[in-house]
């Protein structure tokens, strides 16, 4: 295959690893917490000969958009919102620290503090947190205090404080599935508030989705064409030559 037609190739394979990550945003647009996905595209410089360069089109790097979406109230005590940078802290099934944004909670039947998949979320020292089945109410500080109404009592006991940490390059943490994501990263108190009773929504803009949908398609297509023709014209010469040296 000749240089347009690797080109071409190239520039069609970086289009279908756009509409994978655009495909991706919009099939996530009403997860809790969600950050989109962008990706950015290069050249590659190449030298087949001296004298002679090629640009190849290259998937340089896939980003997220990191930015805060909506915050929706709920009315649930249960449901907790990052206001500003920041996730919450949770124990994954391998005993492994993950972090999250979505902050959809409930108490599970050991009376842990548990995302909707089931797992702990940690205090800021590291630990469970356990909300005793006679809590009759629930509060949440915006610094992640956390006081209940236990036994009927006049006063409300201190149950903890949510583990809320930041990372110097979120760019660097790896998605895990369900919303979750680790790093290697040291990690620092985040300089964020607590929302109770409301979620931060995804940060996807899917009428934007949708219009970058379709101007890769269009693309594609144009490059699809592009191929097309270029292999006509290499046929066409082949053919054209085989008949001169007969």
């Amino acid at each position: 295959m000749q240089s347009p037609s690797l080109v071409l190739l190239s520039n069609q394979q970086a289009l279908e690893r756009a509409v994978d990550i655009v495909a991706n945003n919009v099939a996530n647009a009403s997860t809790t917490g969600f950050k989109r996905e962008g990706i950015e595209f290069d050249t590659l410089l190449s030298q087949p000969v001296p004298g002679q360069s090629i640009n190849f089109v290259v998937d340089r790097a896939t980003y997220r958009d990191s930015s805060t979406g909506p915050i929706t109230p709920t009315g649930n005590s249960l449901d907790l919102a990052i206001q500003g940078p920041g996730y919450f802290e949770v124990q994954a099934a391998d005993g492994t620290t993950r972090y999250t944004r979505a902050g959809s909670l409930q108490v599970s039947n050991q009376g842990q503090l548990v995302t909707a998949t089931g797992l702990p979320v940690l205090n800021d020292g590291g630990q469970a947190i356990v909300i005793p089945d006679t809590t009759t109410e629930l509060n949440i500080a915006a610094n992640g205090f956390i006081t209940a109404r236990v036994d009927n009592g006049a006063n409300l006991a201190e149950l903890g404080k949510i583990g809320l940490v930041a990372f110097p390059n979120e760019q660097q943490m790896k998605p895990q599935g369900n919303g979750l994501y680790s790093t290697d990263q040291a990690s620092t108190p985040a300089d964020s508030s607590v929302v109770q009773g409301a979620l931060e929504q995804s940060n996807v803009q899917p009428i934007l989705e949708m219009t970058d949908m379709i101007k890769i398609q269009r693309a594609y297509e144009q490059t699809s064409n592009l191929i097309s023709q270029e292999n006509t014209r290499l046929n066409s010469a082949i053919t054209t030559l085989s008949k001169t040296t007969v």
